[in-house]
Protein backbone atom coordinates (compact mmCIF):
# COMPACT_ATOMS: atom_id res chain seq x y z
CA UNK A 1 0.00 0.00 0.00
CA UNK A 2 1.60 3.49 -1.14
CA UNK A 3 1.62 6.19 1.68
CA UNK A 4 1.37 9.17 -0.97
CA UNK A 5 2.70 11.61 2.19
CA UNK A 6 6.17 9.71 1.55
CA UNK A 7 6.04 9.57 -2.08
CA UNK A 8 9.46 11.59 -3.01
CA UNK A 9 9.40 13.38 -6.31
CA UNK A 10 11.65 16.09 -6.95
CA UNK A 11 9.80 17.50 -10.02
CA UNK A 12 12.33 19.98 -10.85
CA UNK A 13 15.18 17.20 -11.40
CA UNK A 14 12.78 14.44 -13.30
CA UNK A 15 15.17 12.84 -16.01
CA UNK A 16 13.44 10.65 -18.92
CA UNK A 17 14.63 6.87 -17.82
CA UNK A 18 13.71 5.79 -21.33
CA UNK A 19 16.10 5.82 -24.56
CA UNK A 20 14.21 8.48 -26.64
CA UNK A 21 12.17 8.29 -29.18
CA UNK A 22 12.12 10.77 -32.10
CA UNK A 23 9.14 13.69 -31.53
CA UNK A 24 8.26 13.15 -35.25
CA UNK A 25 7.54 9.86 -34.07
CA UNK A 26 5.25 10.73 -31.31
CA UNK A 27 1.22 11.41 -31.69
CA UNK A 28 -1.32 13.13 -29.69
CA UNK A 29 -3.29 11.41 -27.36
CA UNK A 30 -6.55 12.05 -29.94
CA UNK A 31 -4.17 10.34 -32.72
CA UNK A 32 -2.99 7.60 -30.67
CA UNK A 33 -6.58 6.40 -29.52
CA UNK A 34 -7.44 6.63 -33.28
CA UNK A 35 -4.67 4.73 -34.58
CA UNK A 36 -5.36 1.95 -31.78
CA UNK A 37 -8.75 1.70 -33.15
CA UNK A 38 -7.97 1.56 -36.51
CA UNK A 39 -5.35 -1.12 -36.02
CA UNK A 40 -7.71 -3.63 -33.90
CA UNK A 41 -10.40 -3.07 -37.08
CA UNK A 42 -7.35 -4.41 -39.46
CA UNK A 43 -6.35 -6.79 -37.19
CA UNK A 44 -9.31 -8.60 -36.95
CA UNK A 45 -10.72 -7.41 -40.97
CA UNK A 46 -8.09 -9.20 -42.09
CA UNK A 47 -7.18 -12.53 -40.03
CA UNK A 48 -6.49 -15.73 -41.74
CA UNK A 49 -9.17 -16.58 -44.17
CA UNK A 50 -9.61 -19.65 -41.82
CA UNK A 51 -10.94 -17.19 -38.38
CA UNK A 52 -11.95 -13.61 -40.82
CA UNK A 53 -16.39 -14.28 -41.01
CA UNK A 54 -15.49 -14.81 -36.49
CA UNK A 55 -13.20 -11.89 -36.32
CA UNK A 56 -14.64 -9.69 -39.05
CA UNK A 57 -17.75 -9.95 -36.82
CA UNK A 58 -15.93 -8.72 -33.87
CA UNK A 59 -15.29 -5.80 -35.78
CA UNK A 60 -18.55 -5.17 -35.76
CA UNK A 61 -18.72 -3.39 -32.88
CA UNK A 62 -16.06 -1.78 -30.40
CA UNK A 63 -16.03 -1.27 -26.67
CA UNK A 64 -15.91 1.69 -24.45
CA UNK A 65 -11.66 1.36 -25.07
CA UNK A 66 -10.98 2.43 -21.17
CA UNK A 67 -7.85 0.13 -20.82
CA UNK A 68 -6.51 1.36 -23.91
CA UNK A 69 -7.06 4.95 -23.33
CA UNK A 70 -5.48 4.39 -19.61
CA UNK A 71 -2.28 3.13 -20.95
CA UNK A 72 -2.06 5.68 -23.10
CA UNK A 73 -2.81 8.64 -20.78
CA UNK A 74 -0.13 7.01 -18.26
CA UNK A 75 2.33 6.90 -21.48
CA UNK A 76 1.96 10.73 -22.32
CA UNK A 77 5.73 12.47 -21.97
CA UNK A 78 5.66 15.68 -20.71
CA UNK A 79 4.72 17.74 -23.80
CA UNK A 80 1.53 15.01 -23.72
CA UNK A 81 2.84 13.03 -26.74
CA UNK A 82 3.09 9.01 -27.09
CA UNK A 83 4.85 6.94 -28.59
CA UNK A 84 4.42 4.12 -31.24
CA UNK A 85 5.41 1.18 -28.75
CA UNK A 86 2.41 2.65 -26.65
CA UNK A 87 0.28 2.30 -29.26
CA UNK A 88 1.09 -1.23 -29.90
CA UNK A 89 0.72 -1.84 -26.00
CA UNK A 90 -2.29 -0.61 -26.25
CA UNK A 91 -3.89 -2.53 -28.75
CA UNK A 92 -2.45 -5.73 -27.39
CA UNK A 93 -4.58 -5.17 -24.00
CA UNK A 94 -7.52 -4.15 -25.89
CA UNK A 95 -7.25 -7.51 -27.99
CA UNK A 96 -7.01 -9.42 -24.78
CA UNK A 97 -9.62 -7.88 -23.42
CA UNK A 98 -11.47 -9.10 -26.05
CA UNK A 99 -10.50 -12.28 -26.39
CA UNK A 100 -11.57 -12.66 -22.48
CA UNK A 101 -15.42 -11.34 -23.12
CA UNK A 102 -15.57 -14.58 -26.10
CA UNK A 103 -14.39 -16.98 -23.28
CA UNK A 104 -16.81 -15.12 -20.43
CA UNK A 105 -19.75 -14.93 -23.28
CA UNK A 106 -19.04 -18.37 -23.50
CA UNK A 107 -19.11 -19.41 -19.78
CA UNK A 108 -22.39 -16.98 -19.15
CA UNK A 109 -24.17 -18.23 -22.01
CA UNK A 110 -24.69 -14.79 -23.29
CA UNK A 111 -26.45 -14.31 -26.46
CA UNK A 112 -25.05 -10.65 -27.05
CA UNK A 113 -21.48 -8.58 -26.14
CA UNK A 114 -21.34 -5.25 -27.62
CA UNK A 115 -25.06 -5.09 -29.04
CA UNK A 116 -24.13 -7.68 -31.24
CA UNK A 117 -24.57 -11.33 -32.02
CA UNK A 118 -22.08 -13.40 -29.16
CA UNK A 119 -19.60 -14.98 -31.07
CA UNK A 120 -20.47 -18.34 -29.52
CA UNK A 121 -23.87 -18.03 -30.68
CA UNK A 122 -23.20 -16.74 -33.97
CA UNK A 123 -20.68 -19.38 -34.63
CA UNK A 124 -20.78 -22.12 -32.41
CA UNK A 125 -18.60 -22.57 -28.99
CA UNK A 126 -15.46 -24.64 -30.31
CA UNK A 127 -14.58 -21.88 -33.03
CA UNK A 128 -15.76 -19.05 -30.68
CA UNK A 129 -12.91 -20.57 -28.10
CA UNK A 130 -10.50 -20.85 -31.29
CA UNK A 131 -11.04 -17.26 -31.96
CA UNK A 132 -10.61 -16.15 -28.35
CA UNK A 133 -6.87 -18.22 -28.09
CA UNK A 134 -6.25 -16.38 -31.25
CA UNK A 135 -6.66 -13.12 -29.92
CA UNK A 136 -4.74 -14.22 -27.04
CA UNK A 137 -1.77 -15.22 -28.94
CA UNK A 138 -2.04 -11.86 -31.47
CA UNK A 139 -1.60 -9.55 -27.94
CA UNK A 140 1.45 -11.79 -27.54
CA UNK A 141 2.67 -11.39 -30.41
CA UNK A 142 2.04 -7.38 -30.43
CA UNK A 143 3.80 -7.36 -27.04
CA UNK A 144 6.41 -8.50 -27.92
CA UNK A 145 7.36 -6.07 -31.25
CA UNK A 146 7.53 -3.22 -28.69
CA UNK A 147 11.07 -1.57 -29.49
CA UNK A 148 13.55 -2.10 -26.52
CA UNK A 149 14.96 1.22 -27.12
CA UNK A 150 11.08 2.23 -25.96
CA UNK A 151 10.51 0.38 -22.81
CA UNK A 152 13.95 -0.38 -21.93
CA UNK A 153 13.80 -0.57 -18.09
CA UNK A 154 11.67 -3.50 -17.98
CA UNK A 155 10.45 -4.92 -21.40
CA UNK A 156 6.69 -4.65 -21.69
CA UNK A 157 6.74 -7.89 -23.48
CA UNK A 158 8.31 -9.20 -20.13
CA UNK A 159 5.74 -7.63 -17.84
CA UNK A 160 2.26 -8.11 -19.35
CA UNK A 161 2.51 -11.96 -19.38
CA UNK A 162 2.20 -12.07 -15.65
CA UNK A 163 -0.79 -9.93 -15.22
CA UNK A 164 -2.32 -12.44 -18.10
CA UNK A 165 -2.02 -15.04 -16.08
CA UNK A 166 -3.64 -13.26 -13.14
CA UNK A 167 -6.34 -12.67 -15.08
CA UNK A 168 -6.86 -16.81 -15.61
CA UNK A 169 -6.88 -17.28 -11.88
CA UNK A 170 -8.42 -14.88 -11.38
CA UNK A 171 -11.24 -16.45 -13.69
CA UNK A 172 -10.67 -19.94 -12.37
CA UNK A 173 -11.32 -18.55 -8.98
CA UNK A 174 -14.63 -16.74 -9.66
CA UNK A 175 -15.88 -20.36 -11.47
CA UNK A 176 -14.98 -22.18 -8.03
CA UNK A 177 -16.95 -19.81 -6.29
CA UNK A 178 -19.83 -20.21 -8.19
CA UNK A 179 -23.00 -20.48 -5.84
CA UNK A 180 -20.97 -19.96 -2.38
CA UNK A 181 -22.98 -17.73 -0.34
CA UNK A 182 -20.40 -18.23 2.16
CA UNK A 183 -18.02 -15.74 -0.01
CA UNK A 184 -17.14 -12.46 1.56
CA UNK A 185 -15.99 -9.38 1.18
CA UNK A 186 -12.18 -10.05 1.49
CA UNK A 187 -12.23 -13.17 -0.15
CA UNK A 188 -14.50 -11.59 -3.06
CA UNK A 189 -12.36 -8.26 -3.51
CA UNK A 190 -9.63 -10.89 -4.03
CA UNK A 191 -11.24 -12.25 -7.09
CA UNK A 192 -11.83 -8.97 -9.01
CA UNK A 193 -8.69 -7.80 -8.20
CA UNK A 194 -7.28 -10.78 -10.51
CA UNK A 195 -10.45 -11.16 -12.89
CA UNK A 196 -10.79 -7.60 -13.70
CA UNK A 197 -8.17 -5.04 -12.01
CA UNK A 198 -5.23 -7.63 -13.19
CA UNK A 199 -5.83 -6.02 -16.52
CA UNK A 200 -6.40 -2.37 -15.71
CA UNK A 201 -3.20 -2.13 -13.53
CA UNK A 202 -1.23 -3.64 -16.18
CA UNK A 203 -2.33 -1.19 -18.14
CA UNK A 204 -1.52 1.33 -15.89
CA UNK A 205 1.75 -0.34 -15.57
CA UNK A 206 2.33 -0.51 -19.58
CA UNK A 207 2.07 2.95 -19.79
CA UNK A 208 4.62 3.88 -17.09
CA UNK A 209 7.26 1.42 -18.66
CA UNK A 210 6.27 3.61 -22.45
CA UNK A 211 6.61 7.60 -20.45
CA UNK A 212 9.08 9.04 -19.09
CA UNK A 213 8.13 9.10 -15.77
CA UNK A 214 10.68 8.55 -13.10
CA UNK A 215 11.62 5.01 -11.46
CA UNK A 216 9.78 5.86 -8.15
CA UNK A 217 5.88 6.89 -9.17
CA UNK A 218 5.74 3.34 -10.65
CA UNK A 219 4.02 1.75 -7.41
CA UNK A 220 2.02 5.12 -7.97
CA UNK A 221 0.73 4.39 -11.15
CA UNK A 222 0.01 0.07 -10.62
CA UNK A 223 -2.07 1.35 -7.55
CA UNK A 224 -3.88 3.34 -9.08
CA UNK A 225 -4.77 1.23 -12.26
CA UNK A 226 -5.74 -1.58 -9.03
CA UNK A 227 -8.16 0.92 -7.71
CA UNK A 228 -9.74 1.88 -10.93
CA UNK A 229 -9.91 -1.98 -11.93
CA UNK A 230 -11.77 -2.80 -8.67
CA UNK A 231 -13.84 0.02 -8.68
CA UNK A 232 -14.65 -0.70 -12.46
CA UNK A 233 -16.00 -4.56 -11.59
CA UNK A 234 -17.76 -2.92 -8.91
CA UNK A 235 -19.61 -0.93 -10.51
CA UNK A 236 -20.38 -3.67 -12.82
CA UNK A 237 -21.75 -5.43 -10.37
CA UNK A 238 -24.37 -2.85 -9.67
CA UNK A 239 -24.83 -2.43 -13.21
CA UNK A 240 -25.92 -5.86 -13.09
CA UNK A 241 -28.88 -5.30 -10.79
CA UNK A 242 -29.98 -1.75 -11.66
CA UNK A 243 -28.95 -1.31 -15.46
CA UNK A 244 -30.98 -2.32 -18.75
CA UNK A 245 -30.06 -4.87 -21.59
CA UNK A 246 -30.23 -1.63 -23.75
CA UNK A 247 -28.36 0.72 -21.58
CA UNK A 248 -25.18 -1.70 -21.11
CA UNK A 249 -25.34 -3.77 -24.38
CA UNK A 250 -25.08 -6.96 -22.57
CA UNK A 251 -27.66 -9.16 -20.89
CA UNK A 252 -28.13 -7.90 -17.30
CA UNK A 253 -29.02 -10.11 -13.92
CA UNK A 254 -26.53 -12.34 -15.37
CA UNK A 255 -24.68 -13.07 -11.94
CA UNK A 256 -27.99 -13.90 -10.67
CA UNK A 257 -28.46 -16.55 -13.44
CA UNK A 258 -25.00 -17.87 -12.88
CA UNK A 259 -25.04 -17.99 -9.12
CA UNK A 260 -22.02 -15.65 -9.18
CA UNK A 261 -21.83 -13.68 -5.60
CA UNK A 262 -21.30 -9.87 -5.91
CA UNK A 263 -20.79 -7.28 -3.06
CA UNK A 264 -24.58 -6.25 -3.46
CA UNK A 265 -25.28 -9.13 -2.59
CA UNK A 266 -22.99 -10.53 0.01
CA UNK A 267 -24.21 -6.92 1.83
CA UNK A 268 -27.50 -7.74 1.47
CA UNK A 269 -26.99 -11.12 3.29
CA UNK A 270 -25.53 -9.66 5.97
CA UNK A 271 -28.15 -7.17 6.36
CA UNK A 272 -30.84 -9.73 5.70
CA UNK A 273 -30.44 -12.53 7.78
CA UNK A 274 -33.50 -14.67 5.96
CA UNK A 275 -31.97 -13.84 2.58
CA UNK A 276 -29.74 -16.51 2.54
CA UNK A 277 -32.34 -19.02 3.09
CA UNK A 278 -34.63 -17.99 0.32
CA UNK A 279 -31.84 -18.21 -1.88
CA UNK A 280 -31.45 -21.92 -1.50
CA UNK A 281 -34.84 -22.28 -1.28
CA UNK A 282 -35.52 -20.84 -4.77
CA UNK A 283 -35.74 -17.23 -5.66
CA UNK A 284 -36.53 -15.56 -9.53
CA UNK A 285 -33.87 -13.30 -10.84
CA UNK A 286 -36.67 -10.31 -10.01
CA UNK A 287 -37.15 -11.55 -6.06
CA UNK A 288 -33.29 -11.33 -5.68
CA UNK A 289 -32.85 -7.88 -7.12
CA UNK A 290 -35.78 -6.51 -5.07
CA UNK A 291 -33.88 -8.27 -1.83
CA UNK A 292 -30.51 -6.83 -2.97
CA UNK A 293 -32.36 -3.44 -3.28
CA UNK A 294 -34.24 -3.13 0.48
CA UNK A 295 -31.47 -4.30 1.86
CA UNK A 296 -28.99 -1.88 0.60
CA UNK A 297 -26.83 -3.84 -1.59
CA UNK A 298 -26.76 -1.04 -4.04
CA UNK A 299 -25.84 1.63 -1.78
CA UNK A 300 -23.47 -0.17 0.22
CA UNK A 301 -21.14 -1.36 -2.95
CA UNK A 302 -21.23 2.45 -4.01
CA UNK A 303 -19.63 3.91 -1.08
CA UNK A 304 -17.16 1.66 -1.80
CA UNK A 305 -16.66 3.00 -5.08
CA UNK A 306 -16.53 6.63 -3.73
CA UNK A 307 -13.73 5.43 -1.09
CA UNK A 308 -11.30 3.57 -3.92
CA UNK A 309 -12.10 6.31 -5.98
CA UNK A 310 -11.17 9.31 -3.49
CA UNK A 311 -8.35 7.10 -2.78
CA UNK A 312 -7.33 6.95 -6.49
CA UNK A 313 -7.65 10.69 -7.04
CA UNK A 314 -5.20 11.50 -4.24
CA UNK A 315 -2.91 9.27 -6.09
CA UNK A 316 -3.32 11.10 -9.54
CA UNK A 317 -3.23 14.25 -7.78
CA UNK A 318 0.93 13.31 -7.24
CA UNK A 319 1.68 12.85 -11.32
CA UNK A 320 3.36 15.77 -12.52
CA UNK A 321 1.27 16.35 -15.54
CA UNK A 322 -1.79 18.27 -15.48
CA UNK A 323 -3.00 16.93 -18.77
CA UNK A 324 -2.17 13.28 -17.26
CA UNK A 325 -4.01 13.71 -14.54
CA UNK A 326 -7.12 15.45 -16.49
CA UNK A 327 -6.93 12.27 -18.87
CA UNK A 328 -7.29 9.92 -15.93
CA UNK A 329 -9.32 11.63 -13.82
CA UNK A 330 -11.47 11.57 -16.34
CA UNK A 331 -11.08 7.74 -16.97
CA UNK A 332 -11.75 7.21 -13.41
CA UNK A 333 -14.89 9.00 -12.92
CA UNK A 334 -16.03 6.83 -16.53
CA UNK A 335 -15.20 3.74 -14.32
CA UNK A 336 -17.30 4.76 -11.28
CA UNK A 337 -20.21 5.83 -12.83
CA UNK A 338 -23.54 3.60 -11.55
Amino acid sequence: MININKVNINKAHLTSINQPVPARDKLEFDQAIQRVEQEIRKLLQNAPPLIRPQTSHLARATGKGIRARSLLACAMDSDGLVTPGAVRAATAVELLHLATLIHDDIIDEADTRRGIEALHVKFGQKIAVLCGDYLFCLAFDLASSISPREADRNKVSVVLPSYFTEICLGEIREFSNTGNLDLNEGEYIRIISEKTAALFEASFHAGFLLSDEPAEVKDIYLTIGKEMGIIFQLTDDCLDFISSKKKVKKPVLTDCRRGVVTLPLIYAMQVDKTLRGKIEKGLTEQELKAAVLAAGGIEYTRAKIEERREKAEQLIAVLRSPGKRDRLEGLLKQAATV
